[in-house]
C-alpha cells in the first residue's frame, strides 16, 4: 500500500511492535547494512556454505556494520516502520547460493 507496489517479495514478513529487538538467527558476519525507500534500513548475514539471512524494515540505529561477527541471538537493532502503510512488521528472508528459500523450513 505504501508505495502502491505490489510485486510479492522474497521473504515473510513477522509482526513486530515498533521497536522490537531484533536477533541474527545464526552465528556469521554482517555483509551488508543499506537503507532504501522500498525496504527501509537492511542487515545482510553471511552465515557460511552459501547461506545467507535479510532483515529489513529496521531502524538505522544499529549496533553493526559490515563486517561485524555475530552469534545466533545477538541483538543488532530494533524494529522500525519502513512501509508506512502496513503496521510495524520485519521482513525476514533466506537465501541459499543466492536463492530466495522459505523460512518456514527453519523457523520453529
Amino acid at each position: 500500500d505504501t508505495m502502491g507496489d505490489w510485486r510479492t517479495h522474497d521473504g515473510i514478513d513477522i509482526a513486530a511492535e515498533l521497536g522490537t529487538p531484533v536477533a541474527a538467527c545464526a552465528k556469521g558476519t554482517v555483509s551488508a547494512v543499506t537503507t532504501d525507500d522500498l525496504m527501509g534500513t537492511t542487515v545482510t548475514i553471511d552465515h557460511g556454505k552459501g547461506m545467507e539471512s535479510v532483515y529489513a524494515n529496521l531502524s538505522p540505529s544499529l549496533n553493526v556494520q559490515a563486517g561485524t561477527e555475530v552469534d545466533a541471538g545477538t541483538v543488532f537493532g530494533p524494529s522500525a516502520i519502513a512501509e508506512s502503510a502496513s503496521p510495524s512488521h520485519l521482513h525476514f528472508a533466506l537465501r541459499e547460493y543466492g536463492v530466495t528459500i522459505d523460512p518456514g523450513h527453519y523457523l520453529h
